[in-house]
């Protein structure tokens, strides 16, 4: 189709602007790959991050109390990281009432033993006495033997009946002096203790002297022989607590 002069200038105009149009659409390939990696990253970032879990702590071991004051045996308790308030206490003997106030009352046993695990629902008892000798001591469970009821004391030995003065009407003569001997050494005669047992000496307890062993309270400062026939002395010992034959 021939154009004519005077209309080419307008013909070009238009291809110009037809080609003007068709190249400013274009498309934007990197949109959809910028957008994936975002939400890829936020996928990532809303995942939570799992801690791993502890192992449990072991259950703590049962200390050694015996012989330790019931404040003591707190006070271990505490440096443990045990709580004192699982210590339930009670006395060692069945004739003694346990004071309020015992933290001064020595434990002679306790349960459960040294070494024991003790769990969540484990509780300890300790059973206490006064004065740590009377650990030792136990009358079918009583303090004293006098306290037992299985206890038979012995009898009475009967007076020895008044003789009759001869009947005589010289005067007699008076009774030569009797000889001053050497007093014997405390428990030097042999005896036996009310418990049975034959000994030199017998203990405010009514058990014989035996060196080395434990004195009771009221034994303090008695010199007696012992059963290996050496005087001993109910003292106290630095070393050893409490009091001893020695």
């Amino acid at each position: 189709m021939r154009i004519p002069r005077h209309l080419a200038p307008f013909a070009l105009l238009g291809v110009l602007a037809l080609a003007g149009c068709g190249g400013g659409t274009q498309t934007d390939d990197s949109a959809p790959a910028a957008a994936s990696t975002a939400s890829a990253s936020a996928t990532a970032s809303a995942t939570p991050t799992v801690a791993p879990t502890p192992s449990p702590m072991p259950d703590p071991a049962m200390p050694v109390l015996h012989s330790k004051t019931y404040e003591e045996a707190r006070a271990e308790f505490t440096r443990q990281d045990i709580s004192p308030a699982r210590l339930t206490a009670a006395a060692q003997h069945k004739d003694v009432v346990l004071p309020r106030d015992h933290d001064a009352w020595y434990i002679c046993d306790a349960s459960p033993g040294h070494g024991t695990r003790l769990t969540a629902a484990t509780t300890v008892t300790v059973k206490l006495a006064e004065d740590f000798s009377d650990c030792t001591t136990s009358f079918n469970g009583y303090l004293h033997q006098k306290n037992d009821p299985a206890y038979t004391p012995p009898a009475p030995k009967p007076k020895p009946k008044p003789t009759a003065a001869p009947r005589t009407a010289e005067p007699q003569a008076p009774a030569p002096a009797p000889k001053k001997t050497a007093p014997k050494p405390a428990g030097g005669s042999m005896i036996t203790c009310s418990d049975g047992k034959q000994g030199y000496a017998c203990t405010s307890n009514g058990h014989p002297v035996v060196d080395g062993q434990f004195c009771a309270k009221a034994d303090r400062g008695r010199t007696l022989k012992a059963t290996n026939r050496t005087m001993v002395t109910c003292s106290y010992d630095p070393s050893i607590t409490p009091y001893r034959w020695q």
